[in-house]
């Protein structure tokens, strides 16, 4: 008797049709602008480092001083480019005069742009922490950009018209990068006919406005007054038309918090960790885009990395390594914007000798009273973990922008490889998604013997001690007291099997047409990661014919 197919076994049995492309010049266009090399770039010459290269705050018309936000980006991220709101062109004049807002929002800018490019210089720390300038540019009509300067001798300006603008930021070598493009086309969305390519290497796909992969994708656009993701300004639709955009995430959070949890990174494969190294990073496309988890992407086609362009060749193999935060729930390969393979690390079933590689324990902490209680306090958690027959060997720290305190800090105040303490805060209030906690996720190499303890000096003195045997079993909670008081969890552990995946998949192609290929990476709390693309040229006087979505 032939038994049904489940779910995961039809989907990583399934591949994609090929797929057929129009010629568009512009397509040719975009092709010439990155040279093809015959000695391509490898993953391995390459260090991988995340930040938040669009973000806001009270230097404009958001929330949050600037000193703040320079700070809490150092904290925890590794790169940090602060882009206030400077100019919109075409504004037009809205209910109840609410476009006072902004416009006054340009004025503080351009009053406190000396002060911006003071703190990036007082910031910047090439090699440990670097700082950048930039402003954004709104446009009903074109799109929202915001420019990105590669030295601190920026200069604020305002432009009514693009073409001008993208001139003004090639002599500066500077890099314009449009964002949250999936909105109407006339209501701030992209308008990629005025794309060029020479300074718009780039696209911001994901930040706290949602998602613009594809108008299915997760996290839609919900949290503005725009609205819904209209099919043809969203990344897919870009592709098939011939656009060679490289992918970056970033917040555009509006409470002055860097790097907010869930709302958006920017991943760089630099050689050093200097503006110079991300600013190359982004020119040729060596850049991905995450949600929250700091995922860590290879993705090759033939020894070419992420990015890059390559001429034909009908036998393509695709190298694939991530090393996710969570479980990674699947891994997939499109091509032409069609899934063409499917790996799902945690349907793995560990053994004994998953211990011989380190296991992620994620500390969650918040929750607290429900917000229709009207208990709107700020809960202060200062936290010890303690490992014993363990070491720590990583940590990713997962804080997120609210509540909005100008005076409180989350960040990691000492460090072993046996002891980490947390300073942090939590409310029920300005959560992004609804979701109230913060967390900190533990790389550690341990055994089932492994014993983890949390104590809490705050906001009470109590503590919460498991095995590692007892952690691959279940979870547990910790509770500061009755009902509604904030409580905690330590999640169930999470093996190497389920977090880490690499292997190959060979494709053929009779070269008719362009191809690109990406990777998405999905784990299990809905964190995401997608590689940019890599483009195979068509081959040498192949025929071409239309392109079918």
């Amino acid at each position: 008797m032939t038994l049904p197919m489940t779910r995961r076994q039809f989907l990583r049995d399934s591949t994609a049709g090929s797929l057929s492309l129009a010629a568009l010049a512009h397509a040719q266009a975009a092709a010439q602008a990155t040279a093809v090399s015959s000695n391509p770039p490898r993953a391995g010459d390459y260090c991988l480092y995340f930040g938040d290269l669009h973000n806001h705050s009270a230097v404009g018309y958001a929330q949050g001083s600037l000193e703040r936000a320079f700070e809490i980006a150092r904290n925890h991220l590794d790169f940090f480019a602060f882009t206030p709101h400077g100019y919109w062109h075409d504004i037009g004049r809205y209910e109840k005069g609410i476009e006072k807002k902004w416009l006054d929002g340009f004025e503080v800018t351009k009053q406190r742009w000396p002060e911006v490019l003071e703190m990036v210089r007082r910031y910047d720390r090439p090699g440990q922490f670097v700082a950048m300038a930039g402003y954004e540019w709104h446009s009903r009509s074109l799109g929202d950009y915001h420019i990105l300067f590669p030295t601190t001798e920026a200069e604020y300006l305002r432009f009514d018209d693009l073409r001008q603008f993208q001139q003004f930021a090639k002599e500066r070598g500077a890099i314009m990068i449009p964002h949250h493009p999936a909105n109407r086309l006339g209501h701030r969305g992209a308008n990629l006919e005025w794309l060029d390519p020479a300074v718009s290497p780039v696209l911001e796909m994901y930040s706290e406005w949602g998602n613009a992969e594809h108008d299915r994708a997760p996290y839609a656009y919900v949290r503005h007054t725009e609205c819904g993701r209209w099919t043809k300004n969203t990344l897919h639709h870009f592709l098939a038309q011939g656009h060679r955009l490289g992918v970056i995430a970033s917040t555009d959070d509006h409470l002055g918090y860097p790097g907010g949890y869930r709302e958006g990174l920017a991943a760089v494969m630099v050689k050093e960790l200097t503006r110079e190294a991300i600013f190359d990073a982004l020119r040729h496309r060596r850049v991905y885009a995450v949600t929250g988890d700091r995922i860590r992407l290879d993705f090759q086609v033939n020894g070419r990395i992420m990015g890059t362009e390559m001429p034909y060749a009908k036998q393509r193999e695709l190298a694939v390594t991530v090393t996710g935060w969570d479980q990674l729930d699947r891994v997939e390969i499109l091509k032409n914007n069609r899934v063409i393979h499917r790996d799902f690390p945690m349907d793995r079933v560990p053994t004994q000798r998953s211990w011989e590689e380190p296991v992620l324990l994620r500390f969650e902490y918040g929750w607290g009273p429900w917000a229709a209680l009207d208990m709107t306090r700020i809960c202060d958690w200062d936290i010890d973990i303690r490992l014993e027959n363990g070491r720590l060997e990583d940590v990713q720290t997962c804080f997120q922008a609210g509540p909005l305190d100008e005076t409180r800090r989350d960040k990691i105040v000492a460090r072993s490889t046996q002891h980490l303490r947390i300073q942090s805060f939590t409310a029920l209030r300005q959560q992004f998604e609804d979701i109230p906690t913060k967390g900190v996720v533990l790389k550690i190499r341990g055994t089932p013997e492994t014993r983890v303890e949390v104590s809490l000096r705050s906001p009470t003195t109590v503590s919460l001690s498991q095995t590692f045997r007892q952690l691959a079993d279940s979870g547990e909670t910790l509770f500061t007291g009755d009902f509604p008081k904030e409580s905690a969890l330590l999640h169930r552990l999470v093996f190497h099997d389920h977090y880490h995946t690499s292997y190959r998949v060979s494709d053929v192609d009779d070269g008719r047409q362009v191809s690109w290929y990406y990777l998405r990476a999905v784990q299990a709390n809905n964190q995401l990661a997608w590689s940019s693309p890599i483009w195979v040229e068509p081959a040498a006087g192949a025929a071409r014919s239309e392109f079918r979505l």
